[in-house]
């Protein structure tokens, strides 16, 4: 852990508690009106409804949880504090007020001027949050792979959602910017430019601890930390220049470093010590296997110039892929922050409860069998073009998020009388 700097240097568990709640309630707040939205699913991402539910779940469930995560690694892999913890405050509350403005007025009729406000308020808390890990990077002394992706992560956010807040201008004030351009452009730099490449270089960290894994080669994630950066500079640029080629050559370097990324984790799984298959493997597994299917889908959307295909892509990558990934972490690091603040002073004194033990396995189990069988009814849904399938699966898939909800409320909780009795 880096001269025990992920728990001496590591901000307030009820910092990242924050941004860990309130990921997971919007997650859910999401997912039971994504049923609603079924009629929606034909007009693709230039429909101010979809943009609304996206930005909820994108930004809600899944920035949020990113945020929180940041906060809590960013010391183990830089090994040197967060720069500022009043800012990490600061940008959690701008974020979630400023959310809930912004999708209200993208998706309810008549508030849609509502909508400078909520954007104001994001990327304010944005510009925080980058100025924060921009400022905690002047002290770098440890550039490991992790730390470089997470440096340009943070590069492709700042310019992806400063492109957004001009589109939430240009929508209301009407500068007559070229749309399609500005959503492409917001679209790539957030997603494969800050989520997907966070998710590359924090998975350096989280997958071999959580696995056990040792002795594997990282020779493939560095590979794809250049070619993802490349791949879409030469896609940005093709925004500007209209030229087509190199569209394509950076899509295909994408993609390359996303099977690079992909291989690498093969590499750590298959290197652990720890070989069964938990509820944390089980997700990993089905987080894999949704990226690996979403680039299969996205190749033929692009051959055939299918809509359907890219909806099925765009959805098997958040809800499949960034679900099972973010969840099945969300059931490891929340039970190592509560022990940690609660147990480890006592370790020695009084019998500690094993991480496992904090987290209920059979219903976690029984979400990611729920959770996996809303996915594949949604797919099928979108594939054969039946709304009321999709509703079925996708109140499905709301119903697993209750369960991810009581496992957390029960991880939170967990041994609260027993210390109370021991204090008293």
């Amino acid at each position: 852990m880096g001269k025990n700097l992920a728990t001496e240097m590591a901000p307030p568990f009820i910092l990242v508690a924050h941004y860990f709640i309130a990921g997971a309630i919007f997650y859910m707040i999401a997912s039971f009106i994504l049923p609603f939205y079924a009629g929606e699913l034909n007009s693709f991402f230039l429909s101010s409804a979809i943009a609304s539910l996206m930005h909820l779940y994108l930004l809600g469930f899944i920035m949020m949880i990113i945020f929180g995560a940041m906060y809590q690694l960013i010391p183990v892999v830089l090994e040197i504090p967060i720069f500022s913890k009043d800012f990490a405050y600061i940008q959690f509350y701008l974020f979630v007020v400023g959310i809930v403005i912004f999708s209200i007025a993208l998706g309810v009729n008549g508030y849609i001027k509502m909508l400078p406000f909520g954007a104001i308020m994001m990327y304010i808390s944005m510009l925080i949050f980058v100025a924060n890990v921009f400022l905690t990077y002047k002290n770098i002394e440890l550039w490991s792979i992790t730390a470089k992706y997470i440096l340009v992560s943070n590069i492709f956010l700042l310019i992806g959602v400063s492109i957004g807040f001009y589109m939430a201008l240009d929508l209301i004030y009407g500068f007559g910017s070229d749309i399609v351009s500005l959503v492409t452009l917001h679209i790539s730099t957030t997603i494969v430019g800050y989520i997907l490449m966070t998710i590359m270089g924090v998975g350096m960290i989280l997958l071999p601890m959580f696995s056990l894994s040792h002795g594997f080669s990282d020779r493939s994630i560095n590979v794809a930390f250049y070619l993802v950066i490349a791949g879409l500079v030469l896609f940005l640029v093709s925004i500007f220049t209209k030229i087509i080629v190199l569209k394509y050559i950076g899509i295909a370097l994408v993609g390359v470093s996303v099977v690079l990324g992909l291989y690498q984790m093969w590499l750590i799984f298959s290197t652990r010590i720890r070989k069964q298959n938990d509820f944390w493997a089980k997700n990993m597994i089905a987080s894999f296997f949704s990226l690996i299917l979403s680039l299969v889908i996205l190749v033929f959307a692009i051959v055939s110039n299918s809509q359907t295909l890219f909806i099925l892509f765009g959805f098997m990558l958040f809800f499949g892929f960034f679900v099972f990934f973010i969840v099945g972490h969300i059931y490891k690091i929340l039970p190592f922050l509560v022990w940690y603040q609660r147990y480890s002073p006592l370790v020695g004194k009084i019998k500690v409860p094993m991480l496992n033990e904090m987290v209920k396995e059979n219903i976690a189990d029984m979400q990611f069998w729920i959770t996996t069988i809303g996915v594949i009814l949604c797919s099928i849904a979108i594939s054969i073009d039946v709304d009321m399938l999709f509703v079925v699966g996708a109140t499905v898939m709301a119903i697993s998020t209750m369960l991810v909800i009581y496992n957390i409320y029960y991880t939170l909780v967990y041994g609260l009388d027993r210390l109370k009795e021991i204090k008293d």
